[in-house]
């Protein structure tokens, strides 16, 4: 029996795998390179760090008391699995959120200033009010996302991502 060639996302990631055996890269697992999914972390990125995202899921006033003492620090969010988190008003300037789950989170009037939300899933969240000025939103799933009286802009910045 002959084999078919592979089609569609199949297709597609033999494709990735054939041109990662060239280039003597690591392999894309197919689920990583499916629309949605989230993107995978760079390599010059801090992995997540367990403890804060720990911290935050037990809630925006503690994590924001957090924030308050440890004003130099970048929070390391990235890949984090929040769909759902309740995170109004949360103080995520500067998070790395790069590929976080935040589909139907609630994110409306969160500082997400600065913030690395590129490759991260934002389907149904609310971001009403949301200050996302600078924010890095390059590949993010936004369908359904409530965007209402968010800050798009860049506040006197000549070059901004998001």
């Amino acid at each position: 029996m002959r084999a078919l060639p592979p089609t569609g996302l199949r297709a597609a990631a033999v494709a990735l795998a054939a041109a990662a055996c060239v280039l003597g890269t690591p392999t894309p697992s197919p689920a990583a390179t499916a629309p949605g999914a989230p993107a995978p972390r760079a390599a010059d990125e801090p992995p997540a760090d367990a403890a804060q995202i720990a911290l935050l899921k037990r809630g925006v006033a503690e994590w924001n008391n957090w924030r308050r003492a440890h004003p130099g620090v970048r929070p390391a969010l990235a890949g984090a699995y929040l769909p759902h988190a309740d995170l109004r008003h949360a103080d995520l300037t500067g998070a790395r959120l790069r590929g976080a789950d935040l589909r139907r989170a609630e994110l409306s009037g969160a500082d997400l200033t600065g913030a690395d939300l590129s490759g991260s899933v934002l389907v149904e969240a609310d971001l009403t009010h949301a200050d996302l000025t600078r924010t890095d939103l390059s590949g993010a799933y936004l369908e359904g996302a409530r965007l209402t009286g968010a800050k798009l802009g860049c506040k006197g910045h000549t070059t901004c991502k998001g």
